[in-house]
């Protein structure tokens, strides 16, 4: 039931509440009209309000779900061809509104992935940082009887574009900080060296994607490597 709320702002979800509430209301009073044969028309003159109420936040819910979709879709268009600059725009634009609505673990994480693409190393740190949290907070909520004991976090995958574990999480934060100290052109060789080495030891679900990194960020400190040699 949470899930279906997640991604709405509590405004929203009272409207919702508030116009079912309303909406039964006026079947309950339209059903006592009909039993006392009483004029309808004023009654039917306030359906539109609960009608309102209850699809604004549904259209919401249904727009967040397509620009999910959108997230992956040009996600994957990037990975497959770096230099499309509509779809990194798109992209840039789509995980902007996401940011701003994302709440659950799996949200932050998927927009996380978005700005590794983009090299926004700022923002995949502290998105990383809010879904460790959220992972965190998850994990603490785990009934006790839950044995995760054989689970091996080094498997984890990245699935869809999602980054689904702790430890990943943390080498993605770990990669982006080092990708930040070589963009602010603090970086040595051997930042450049860690780069590869943080992009080659994350189990990515796609090896496009470490293709990308490995190609597109990488040569974009290919100067800044020349010039500490």
């Amino acid at each position: 039931m949470n899930k279906i709320f997640d991604n709405l702002y509590l405004y929203e979800i009272v409207l919702l509440f508030l116009g079912v509430f309303l909406f039964m209301l006026l079947c309950a009073g339209l059903v006592y009209f009909i039993i006392k044969k009483d004029d309808l028309k004023k009654l039917l003159l306030f359906f539109p309000i609960p009608i309102i109420m209850i699809a604004y936040p549904s259209i919401q819910e249904i727009q967040i779900e397509k620009d999910k979709f959108a997230l992956k879709k040009f996600s994957d268009k990037i990975i497959e061809n770096p230099n499309d600059t509509e779809a990194q725009k798109e992209l840039a634009e789509i995980s902007n509104k996401l940011e701003k609505r994302a709440t659950s673990a799996k949200d932050i994480q998927a927009v996380s992935f978005a700005n590794l693409l983009l090299g926004n190393s700022e923002k995949v740190i502290d998105l990383a940082n809010k879904a460790i949290e959220k992972q965190e907070e998850n994990k603490k909520q785990e009934t006790p009887t839950v044995d995760n004991s054989s689970v091996d976090s080094d498997n984890s995958k990245i699935e869809e574009g999602q980054l689904t574990d702790v430890k990943v999480l943390k080498n993605i934060k770990e990669l982006a900080e080092t990708q930040k100290n070589l963009q602010s052109n603090k970086g040595t060789i051997t930042d450049t060296a860690k780069l590869k080495e943080q992009i080659s030891k994350i189990p990515w679900q796609n090896p496009k994607t470490k293709s990308y990194l490995s190609k597109k960020i990488l040569k974009q400190h290919k100067t800044i490597d020349t010039i500490k040699k």
